[in-house]
């Protein structure tokens, strides 16, 4: 097919100024801007011609109002006058401000009349709106001073018109992902911009509905749906993208502890969707280690003892949703601070990493809960036999008395209850093995001195005994005695109080010199 002539910019100016004048059709305006879009890549450019973007401004500007008097035919015609944007604005620097300057404000004036419920529910809307919406991330890609300039122009303007957020509530995937591209090239590692999305009243606003957009489109997702990538999957890509820059850029913290709460609320459902796409950053052992992810373990403790309080001091009243959301909270923050930990202890060679022994000895403050945590964890799902009585602790003060009799009369939990207290229980003793671990080469005198803190901790936190009675087999958590045997030789290694605490009990087991535990021959067991 033989492509059209090349129409002059001069003679191109004339036609645009004759089409405003005259408002000719839509089928007329596409032939028009047809063969100077497939020409771009190869005659001079536009904005070169006098006249050009004030001409170009006009169609525009009488395009968007007969769009906004309800004339469906100007559809097609602003469908055109997009797609020329689009392609103008690529790898474009010049042609980038002439645009933001000359189109932008009837682009926007476009994208808000066609992101009302109405239209946004009409599939006569749905193809302009998305390449409109892919116009606008031309804007600013790849051209961080004018996405410095637009984008805080864009959230001022956004406290008045909601536009992305509205956007944000599209039923078509196209037009989802150019607005997700728009807010992640607008970023685009800057961390003054990360800090507008996370402080701004207009930037959470339109995180908060990203997470709630998140949650929509995953609850009911389906690991063979991803598998076989279905629409939602690359949403869901751009929006961990979104997330990790806010955490690479030292501006997830705030966003976090800005976010606003319900009264009587510790957790919501955009923060819950924060901390997976957290949780998820930080299972990546290369970014786990970082220092911008260390930097976040005093966060994650903070949110470990707020969350596990309320957790642990709700206890009493019937759980709710709100209560689960809370509890899947203690579990994600758990979750991320084991991989933090693991992949410090994994480092090839003992090699120490910038920022790491900061970060474990601020994971040394987490203990109490923890052992808090883990010890409400058996009143919710006691151990399947009664815990042996605990000897006197070493401080004189008597060890915590055993919660295992007193729950022993509470309904069994539902499967999915169990399923989730036994994650929290086994994350739990992870998480009291890691603090309290020893490397067997490269150790220096503070990291002796952050695991003997941590050992002693537990111990007088009632933890070692809790995690003595883990040690048997229970079905409803195949895998919990493991993860209590290891952190049990973490606590009990190079510590003589934590073994004496051990021999003092009715012995099941003996103490090795590496902090090992054997089983005794049935005949020496006194329990």
């Amino acid at each position: 097919m033989t492509e059209p002539p090349l129409t002059p910019p001069t003679e191109l100016v004339g036609q645009l100024e004759s089409y405003a004048a005259s408002r000719g059709t839509p089928d007329q305006l596409a032939e028009l801007l047809r063969p100077p879009r497939l020409g771009l890549r190869s005659t001079p450019s536009l904005s070169d011609c006098p006249g050009f973007w004030p001409s170009l401004a006009k169609v525009w500007q009488v395009e968007a109002g007969r769009l906004v008097q309800d004339e469906k035919d100007s559809i097609p015609a602003v469908t055109a006058l997009a797609a020329f944007v689009l392609s103008l604005c690529t790898q474009d620097p010049a042609n980038q401000e002439s645009a933001t300057t000359h189109i932008e404000p009837h682009l926007r004036r476009v994208l808000l009349t066609a992101s009302s419920l109405t239209n946004l529910e009409n599939d006569e809307y749905t193809t302009m709106t998305r390449v409109c919406c892919q116009s606008l991330v031309n804007l600013v890609t790849a051209n961080d001073d004018l996405a410095a300039r637009y984008f805080t122009q864009r959230l001022k303007d956004e406290k008045e018109d909601r536009l992305l957020q509205r956007l944000l509530a599209s039923p078509d995937h196209g037009t989802l992902q150019a607005v997700l591209i728009f807010l992640l090239n607008s970023i685009h590692d800057d961390r003054e911009r990360a800090l507008l999305v996370a402080t701004e009243p207009a930037g959470a606003a339109i995180l908060d509905r990203l997470m709630v957009l998140v949650g929509a489109l995953f609850e009911g997702e389906t690991a063979e749906g991803i598998a076989h990538g279905d629409f939602t999957s690359d949403i869901f890509q751009i929006s961990f993208k979104i997330i990790q820059q806010l955490i690479s850029l030292d501006a997830f913290v705030p966003a976090y502890e800005g976010h606003a709460l319900m009264p009587g609320f510790s957790i919501s459902p955009t923060l819950v969707a924060m901390l997976k796409f957290l949780d998820g950053h930080l299972s990546l052992p290369q970014q786990a280690t970082t220092l911008s992810s260390l930097a976040l373990v005093p966060f994650l403790i903070r949110q470990l003892i707020s969350l596990g309080s309320s957790v642990m001091d709700d206890k009493e009243r019937t759980m709710d949703a709100a209560d689960a959301a809370t509890f899947q909270g203690v579990v994600l923050v758990l979750h991320c601070l084991v991989s933090v930990g693991l992949a410090l202890d994994s480092q090839e060679g003992g090699e120490r990493v910038e920022g790491g022994e900061a970060a474990e000895g601020e994971m040394v403050k987490g203990v109490e809960n923890v052992v808090r945590l883990l010890r409400f964890s058996q009143t919710l799902m006691p151990p399947p036999t009664p815990r042996p009585v605990a000897p006197t602790s070493a401080n004189g003060c008597d060890a915590p008395p055993s919660f295992a009799s007193a729950s022993s009369s509470a309904p069994p939990p539902s499967p999915e209850a169990s399923a989730a207290v036994a994650q929290l229980q086994r994350l739990a003793a992870q998480f009291l093995g890691i603090v309290s671990f020893l490397p067997s080469f490269g150790v220096t005198s503070a990291m002796k001195s952050r695991s003997k803190a941590a050992q002693d901790k537990v111990r007088e936190c009632g933890g070692l005994e809790l995690l003595l009675t883990m040690c048997q087999i229970d079905e409803r958590n195949p895998t919990m005695r493991e993860h209590a045997l290891f952190a049990i030789r973490s606590l009990l290694r190079n510590n003589q109080t934590n073994q004496d605490f051990v021999d003092c009990m009715k012995p099941q087991y003996r103490v090795g010199a590496n902090g090992e535990l054997f089983d005794l021959p049935p005949a020496l067991r006194t329990g």
